[in-house]
């Protein structure tokens, strides 16, 4: 019964890791960019989504469409930031502008929302118990919303003129913009949706999460474990990658140590490496 639970929590925290993937694989496999805020993202949704609950009193999801309007916007924004910064000084100086947002987003959490972890505890959305285990209402949305928004980025890729687009600029934009696609258009399109993601996602998961304005940086290596594990571009892949992840980090949590947490997509990023290139696919 135990394992049970250990692996069905597994999948549940799998999936939104799933979800923080999902953006991060789009922004390396079309953007081109290594957005090393993709993590902070997440955690300004999260602390949205406490402020949202904690001060207004509200649901978080009420506010969800709102919520990804404003995130599509900064997205937008930080897309130029990354074209113009790489227009003159290349992916070194987009590497530093991600790091450098990174560190500015988690002084202004901790300056906002003070050092100490917050949590979320006045949101019920009911729950369901499965093998013994209570698993709140929020949990399972948050599931069921990494599936279908996995699903439809793939549909999207493979089924429409646009998706095909970026899938042509993620395997080679030179012969893309041969063909009459847009290439700087195409990656801006691929780092806004990234951070547009990044930020629902942390409002989504933030009424069953622990809040510290740091936490962003855990989610940014468990992304890159996705996608060394799924592929660069492939949505399906980081899927996958990310319920692998969600179900070995739950089993060595509850047989080993809440150190794992952190040290588990270290040694499972190290591992592929070492195994194998990382894949690139869209």
């Amino acid at each position: 019964m135990y394992l049970e639970q250990l692996l069905l929590v597994g999948v549940l925290g799998g999936a939104v890791l799933s979800l923080v993937g999902v953006g991060f694989t789009l922004v390396i496999g079309v953007g081109k960019v290594a957005n090393f805020a993709h993590g902070a993202f997440v955690a300004v949704g999260m602390y949205l989504g406490y402020w949202i609950g904690h001060t207004l009193g509200l649901n978080p999801y009420v506010l969800f469409v709102p919520a990804l309007l404003v995130f599509t916007l900064i997205g937008w924004g930080i897309a130029e930031l990354f074209e113009w910064r790489g227009r003159k000084v290349g992916a070194i100086g987009e590497l530093l502008v991600g790091l450098a947002l990174l560190l500015l987003i988690n002084g202004l959490l901790s300056v906002g929302f003070g050092p100490n972890p917050v949590t979320l505890s006045n949101v019920e959305m009911g729950s369901v118990s499965v093998a013994g285990t209570r698993i709140p209402g929020s949990e399972i949305y948050a599931a069921v919303f990494t599936l279908v928004v996995g699903a439809g980025i793939y549909v999207f890729l493979r089924g429409s003129r646009w998706g095909r687009a970026l899938r042509a600029v993620a395997e080679n934009p030179q012969s893309a913009a041969l063909y009459g696609v847009r290439v700087p258009i195409a990656q801006r399109v691929a780092v806004t949706g990234s951070i547009a993601l990044a930020g629902i996602a942390g409002l989504v998961i933030s009424p069953f999460s622990v809040l510290t304005p740091d936490v962003g940086t855990n989610f940014l290596i468990t992304a890159f474990a996705v996608i060394v594990i799924g592929g660069v571009g492939n949505t399906v892949g980081a899927v996958f990658a990310g319920l692998l992840i969600g179900v070995v980090d739950s089993l060595a949590i509850g047989y080993l140590s809440t150190v794992w947490t952190t040290l588990g997509p270290l040694l499972i990023i190290l591992a592929f490496l070492l195994i194998r290139p990382v894949p690139v696919e869209i």
